[in-house]
């Protein structure tokens, strides 16, 4: 007598009742009509001809700002060393440290990437190639670094009267590139000097600035005002970094427990998968959208067609450098519109909201109900995203040792370029909430619960994913992201799952920007 398989272990496709929609024409022009209305989108986010991020001027301010901020922090919490006599009778000098060598080299290689980046703005011609190489400048003086901003500033033919001051003083400097004594005092102390840098790098370099000058009263206030500001800044950094250990090693502890329980498991099973297993494969016994197969390709080109008129729409009004926060809000708000219009638009029941965020799983026991409330959607969004940090950085430590780096979402260049409260409160709305909303609704409710009922879900999970990922900067992040959402979605039943789990990951990063901006 052979073996029957289990009926938790078949796979797709299911008996699925035939419907179709009721579309005028060939069907052949409607599946022509969804591919383009995938296509074009996608190709516009692919193929849009934009600059490339760390080429952008706010890219920039972004990536220096960031240094600035761990060399803040680096120098502010690393003990310092401890003095050494030396012995008797030792005439040899001392083996040099290789590890010190490492770093050294690597910060320079950093150095000349960074110098690059910033000859590759406007082709190195133009304002903003001269205002970008002066931001390089502000950070090597605020980092301590002022060999290397008197070097790049000799590449540089005409410098602002702040950079000027900054560089008085300086062994080496052009004598074109610094201002005499008094004029450079003068221009310190001028109220709108360095308005357009960050504040530490402002302060700081100017400090330094006035202890060469010899204008110690001026240093020492400033030198006061830093150490408050540090006082305040690092241990709240610090705590934060202590707080995501914590998650990491909660997040840990939950892969370990997973791999002891399938070392457990009897042979033949896996104990950490059976919540999928256990879950499928099976009908829904309340279908939110018909099964015509057109449906889901339809739904996802109409949301990126929406997506894309709104972006071409603020472009030509704005221009594509204008884009601020409340560019972003309305980007967000109209790709939300449109996958609700969507949803309420396939819907087999009115209003449709409610029956796409249910995934209407066949429950494990009599008393056990397939649908969760949203409290409980929230804590099961925390344990997800405990378990999903320790998969995130050996994602990203894996691509580092492939050398694949992994590019900046455009809406952190426009939080460290302008920490207008108003532009971050629209940009912080977008991400955390509409966004999380409107992709969660077309690509975890549309177009994975289509998938995952025709092709299984693993095979769901990775071409949901895929499609996720090609809207967004890089690819191998992003898929790790859109498999978590696909199976906190499947493991709970409910999208609100996957939609707070998007939220919190976006409200946390988009956190941690604004607080190196305004740190």
């Amino acid at each position: 007598m052979t073996d029957q398989p289990q009926q938790d272990d078949r796979q797709p496709p299911v008996g699925l009742p035939r419907e179709r929609l009721l579309l005028p024409g060939p069907r052949a022009l409607w599946w022509a009509f969804a591919f383009l209305t995938m296509a074009v989108p996608l190709a516009a986010h692919l193929l849009g001809g934009a600059p490339t991020a760390i080429e952008q001027p706010d890219a920039l301010t972004a990536e220096l700002r960031g240094r600035t901020f761990i060399w803040r922090l680096m120098t502010n919490t690393q003990p310092q060393p401890m003095a050494t006599a030396k012995k008797p009778g030792a005439g040899k000098p001392e083996p040099v440290d290789s590890g010190a060598e490492q770093v050294k080299k690597a910060e320079d290689d950093d150095w000349r990437d960074l110098v690059e980046h910033a000859r590759k703005i406007d082709a190195g011609h133009g304002k903003q190639a001269a205002d970008a190489r002066e931001q390089v400048i502000v950070h090597a003086l605020a980092v301590e670094h002022p060999e290397r901003a008197v070097a790049l500033a000799r590449e540089v033919t005409v410098l602002s009267q702040d950079v000027r001051a900054l560089l008085t003083g300086l062994p080496e400097a052009p004598t074109a590139s610094v201002l005499d004594g008094k004029a450079a005092l003068t221009q310190l102390r001028t109220r709108g000097f360095g308005r357009t840098w960050s504040a530490y790098q402002r302060d700081h370099a100017r400090q330094l600035a006035y202890e060469r000058l010899n204008d110690l009263d001026s240093a020492r206030v400033l030198n006061t005002s830093l150490r408050q500001r540090d006082n305040r800044v690092v241990p709240a950094w610090s705590a934060a970094a202590l707080l995501f250990l914590v998650a990491l090693f909660i997040g840990g502890a939950f892969w370990f427990g997973a791999f002891l329980r399938t070392l457990a498991a009897p042979p033949g099973t896996h104990a950490a998968r059976e919540w999928v297993r256990a879950r499928y494969p099976g009908l829904p016994r309340d279908l939110p959208y018909l099964t015509d197969p057109l449906v889901p390709w339809l739904g996802f080109g109409g949301w990126l067609t929406g997506y894309l008129v709104a972006s071409l729409g603020l472009a030509a009004l704005v221009g594509q450098r204008s884009m601020s926060g409340l560019g972003v809000l309305f980007q967000s708000g109209v790709g939300t519109m449109a996958a609700i219009a969507i949803v309420q638009t396939f819907a087999r029941h009115h209003p449709g909201l409610p029956h796409a965020a249910r995934l209407s799983i066949a429950p494990q026991s009599p008393h056990e109900s397939p649908q969760i409330s949203v409290p409980q959607a929230f804590l099961a969004a925390l344990r997800v995203m405990a378990a999903l940090l320790p998969v995130m950085v050996v994602a990203v430590l894996v691509l580092a040792l492939f050398g694949i780096t992994t590019n900046e979402h455009p809406v952190s260049g426009l939080v460290f370029a302008d920490v207008d409260p108003l532009q971050l409160s629209a940009i912080g709305v977008a991400v955390s909430l509409l966004a999380p909303l409107g992709e969660e609704l077309i690509f975890r409710g549309f177009l994975y619960r289509a998938l995952r009922m025709r092709i299984g879900v693993w095979p769901a999970v990775l071409v949901t994913s895929l499609a996720f990922s090609s809207l967004h900067p890089s690819l191998g992040p992003y898929l790790v992201l859109s498999a978590a959402f696909c199976l906190a979605y499947e493991w709970t039943g409910s999208l609100w799952t996957s939609i707070l789990l998007h939220g919190l990951w976006n409200g946390l990063s988009f956190a941690v920007l604004v607080g190196v901006a305004l740190s």
